[in-house]
This record gives structure tokens, sequence and C-alpha cells, in this order.
């Protein structure tokens, strides 16, 4: 009876795996802009304990998306505690989620997740001061700003020292031949691929908002610090890394020249930067900069990042070779299934030496080939005879085995170019909008840096949770009896079988920057992009003050 009832409660699993098509409804409505609607849906899908970190940033991110910044900085700081209680990570909660599936451990996010809970907190301050009237209470915002602002310093940084910088992968390219081919050598149990190159090793758009936070708090070498920290991202790999264009970098060090002017740097110094390392036209933009003006500062924070997928893959053994095979469920045609077999192509298909001679030896120069659509384990003799002793041999000829994986469907951003109207007849539309980040390609790349610790985990999780099935039945005495536990026991386990696809959903895919310097006065904003106009109504732009306008556009 026992057994029964752990069936059964697998069964119920096998429910528990429909994150993605629970959340579409509510992303669906954040798409439209319905904020407060996607927010009560999603509050209904996450609502239990392994998911109350990603509860807190979605409510977070939508409630600043509202307007109602103080309640999104509650939800966030919520955030910010359960990202730091969840690790490290609790031995029961791993050991649940490895017999069951990923869903059910608690969500631990990532670490540029945990960089912009701080960024958005800080937005959250700079647009509450910007409301307040008192002077005292206004500082007091600005400050718990850049008390975000610091978080974030200490987060990238954390991070950093965890990662080879850009730097060192360029000391990587012109390392000696020899020391090249050991890293060669050392890359065939990652498939051959180099995560390196992938990784999230620091943000030079996050240092931008230090410096603009700095700014706006007067603290002018402090914000050179921070502009020129991310100037340097920006031109050693940071644009390159996330496609984004060159003049990234150039916005960056003509605020770093900027903050020069305002803390007296010598002039000469600032010259040769200003001959380095600005373009004529980005001169042209510095010399727009006077004494005395304001600056309208717009943030687009544009569309949403991307959901993951989950992919299927087939487990099965290859006595011959002392291996087991994964390879992709085909199913036709359809867009998603094109992309979950590129993906599987481009990240997990067998291409180093050792997996290409294993193939040959299993079937010959067809064999070789046919590594492109496989993912082979090589686990050789003596591994494979403690398999053997278990029976996890017989246990893979006798039943198909499900592996599931989660992956990117391909997405494509926004390239039309913003326009803003100031809607004063001597002052011509601003059309000088950067796009400064690509949220989206920086989850893309993640996944794929985690990609092959992804597949293993999946490949222990459903051997292990296949082994207890077969184990289950197979000490049932009676044979009838045992033929049905053990069908029921495959089924539950393939139906169970699931990929953590969490993340934050509600994060921008991308972000535009747009600096307008203007004389101070009175103003009404439009902001044009893709034949959809925002405005921010009337503004009064005082001298020598930055006015930001934190838009958020869904489409």
């Amino acid at each position: 009876m026992k057994w029964l009832f752990l069936w059964a409660s697998v069964c119920f699993l096998a429910g528990c795996a429909t994150y993605k098509q629970d959340i579409d409804a509510g992303l669906s409505l954040a798409k439209e802009g319905e904020w407060k609607a996607a927010e009560n849906k999603l509050e209904g899908v996450l609502n239990n304990p392994q998911d109350k970190l990603l509860y807190y940033m979605e409510a977070g991110a939508l409630a600043q998306n509202q307007g109602d910044f103080e309640r999104s900085n509650t939800l966030l700081e919520q955030a910010e505690k359960l990202s730091d209680t969840f690790f490290p990570e609790k031995f029961s909660n791993r050991s649940w989620a490895l017999l069951t599936n990923p869903r059910q451990s608690d969500y631990r996010g990532s670490g540029i997740e945990g960089v912009y809970i701080s960024y958005l907190k800080s937005l959250n301050y700079l647009a509450l001061a910007e409301q307040e009237e008192d002077i005292r209470q206004k500082r007091q915002l600005h400050d718990a700003a850049l008390v975000e602002v610091r978080r974030i310093d200490i987060k990238l940084n954390e991070i950093r020292a965890q990662n080879p910088s850009y730097q060192d992968l360029k000391a990587k390219e012109n390392q000696a031949f020899y020391m090249k081919a050991l890293s060669w050598l050392g890359n065939f149990y990652t498939g051959g691929r180099d995560t390196d190159q992938f990784i999230y090793r620091d943000d030079a758009w996050a240092r931008y908002m230090e410096g603009l936070q700095y700014e706006i708090s007067g603290e002018f070498d402090d914000a050179r610090i921070s502009y020129q920290k991310a100037a340097n991202l920006y031109q050693d790999g940071y644009a390159t890394q996330y496609d984004l264009p060159a003049i990234t970098a150039e916005r960056a060090w003509l605020d770093t020249i900027r903050m020069m002017q305002k803390s007296g740097y010598n002039q000469d110094e600032i010259q040769q930067l200003i001959n380095t390392k600005l373009s004529p036209s980005m001169q042209d933009t510095l010399k727009q900069y006077h004494d005395g003006e304001s600056e309208l500062v717009i943030l687009e924070h544009q569309g949403f990042v991307p959901d993951k997928s989950e992919m299927t893959l087939l487990l099965y053994a290859d006595p011959r070779a002392y291996s087991l095979v994964l390879e992709p469920l085909h199913a036709g045609g359809t867009t998603q299934a094109n992309d979950s077999f590129r993906w599987f192509t481009m990240v997990y298909a067998d291409i180093n030496p050792l997996n290409l001679i294993a193939n040959y030896k299993a079937g010959g120069a067809w064999g070789t080939f046919s590594g492109i659509f496989t993912k082979r384990v090589i686990l050789g003799r003596p591994v494979w005879q403690q398999l053997s002793a278990t029976n996890v041999d017989k246990l893979l000829t006798e039943q198909t085995i499900r592996v599931t994986v989660p992956y990117y469907t391909r997405f494509t951003l926004d390239h039309h170019q913003p326009t803003l109207q100031v809607n004063t007849p001597n002052l011509a539309p601003f059309s000088n909008s950067i796009r400064m980040t690509s949220l989206a390609d920086i989850a893309f790349q993640e996944q794929l840096a985690q990609a092959q610790r992804d597949i293993y985990e999946g490949l222990v999780r459903e051997l292990l949770r296949s082994w207890l099935a077969y184990q289950v039945s197979s000490n049932v005495q009676d044979q009838n009896a045992a033929l049905i536990l053990n069908l029921i026991g495959q089924v539950a386990v393939f139906a169970s079988s699931a990929a953590d696809t969490r993340n934050w959903l509600t994060l921008p895919a991308q972000v535009r920057l747009t600096r307008a310097p203007l004389p101070p006065g009175e103003y009404t904003p439009d902001y044009q992009i893709n034949q959809k106009t925002f405005s921010l109504g009337k503004i009064h732009l005082e001298a020598n003050k930055i006015k930001v306008w934190n838009l958020r556009n869904p489409n």
C-alpha cells in the first residue's frame, strides 16, 4: 500500500511541472501593460514556499510599473533578504528536488537578478525623492538611492571576483600554444566549449547607473569613477559580448569627461580624453552641455526577458562503448521543435575528439556523423561494471527514460530608433537614444554557460528516479502486480520529468538611454517609439538638476 501511495504522489507531481503554462497568463497581461492584473495573476501562480523569492521580485517590478514605489521597495527588500537566505541551499531541499523535479526546490535567483533588485530599488528611491517637497526628506531619499548603488557595487565586485575578466579572456587568446592545447584538452568534458565566454562577469550598464545616481546627488568624483568603470567595461568586451553598439563606450566616456570638468581636473588631461575617446559627433554632443542648464534623462526599459522552454531528451545505454547516450525527442517541424534541436546541436552535440571516437567505435563512419544529433556520456568500463551490478544497464534497455533541460527559443529585440520631442518650437526632436544593455542576451548567455550542469543534473535525477521505480516493481512477488506497478512507475516518472524554467520574467529585455541637456523651464516631453507615444506631462526643469523619466515600455 505504501508503494501505491508513493506512486500516487509521483503522479501528482506531474501536475507541478507546468510552470511555463501557468505563468504565461500573467505575463500576457504584463505585455499589454496591465500591471495590476498581471501582479494579481502571478501572485496566485507563485503562492508557494519554493517561489517566494520569485514572487517578491515579480511583484516588486510590477508595483514600480504602477508607480507604487514605496510598496515596490517593500517587496524588493523582501526579495533582497531571501536571496541571501537561500545561500547555501539546504540539503533536504536539494534532495527532495532530486527525487521529484527541480521546481520543488527553492528558487535562488541568479547573479544578474540580485543586481537588478538593487537597481530597481535605487530607481524607486529616486522617484520618491522627485515627489518629495521637503528638502531634508528629499536628501534622505537620495541617500537611500546611493545605498542601493553601493549594494550594486558590492554585488558586482563579488561576481567579478569569481569569474575571469575581459582582460583574462584576452590574455587567454594570446597565451602560448601549449597552454591553449592544455585548455583545449581540459574542455573535453564540457563539450569542448569555453563557457567562460558567456559568463555574466560584470555589468557596464549597472556601473553607468551608479554614475548617474552619484551625479544626481552632486558627488561628481564618485560619478566619474563609476562612469569610467562603465566606459572601460563597454570597450573591453561588454558591448561585444551582448551585441551592443560601440557608441555605448563613447557615451560613458563623455559623462566621465563631464564629471572631470565639474571636479576641476586639468584641462590638458580632459582634452586628451576628448581627442582619444570621443568621435567628432560625440564631441559635438559634449559641447551641448553648459553650466546652469538642466537635463532630461529617459531610461526606456523595453520588452521582457525571454522565458525558458523545456527540451525533452531520451536516454539510452550503449554497452559497446561503455556510455550513455542522450538524443533530442524530435517533435515535427514546428518553430519550437526546430529551436530546441538547434539549441541541442549548439550546446550539447558531440563535437570533442573523445566522443567522436566513441561514436565511431559504436557505429563506424555514420556513428561519427550521427554524433551531431546526440550527446554521449562516456563512463568507461569500471563505472559500467558498477552500473551492471545494480541492474541500471538492464533498466536502460527495458524502458525509455526522459530527461528534460531548460533552453531559450529564438528571440528578436526591438531596434526602432526612439524620438524625444520636448514640444518647444526652438528645439528640434532628439534622436540620440542608445541601447545600453540587453538583459535578454545576458539571460541567454547565462543559460549557455550552465547548460552542461543542467544536462548532467537532469541525467542523474532521472536515472535515480527510474531506478527507484524499477526497484519497487522488482521486489513485488506477484508477476502481474509487478508488471502493472512497473508500468505505473514508468509512466509516472516519464510524465513528471521537468526542468527548472523559472526566471524573473518582468525584467526588461533591453534598456535604451536618451539624455537631453535643456535650458531650465517648462516642458511637456513626448517619447515616440515604434508608432507608440509616451507622454510625461508638464514638468519643470531646474538649473543644474537632472530629471529622470523611468519609462516602462511593455512592447
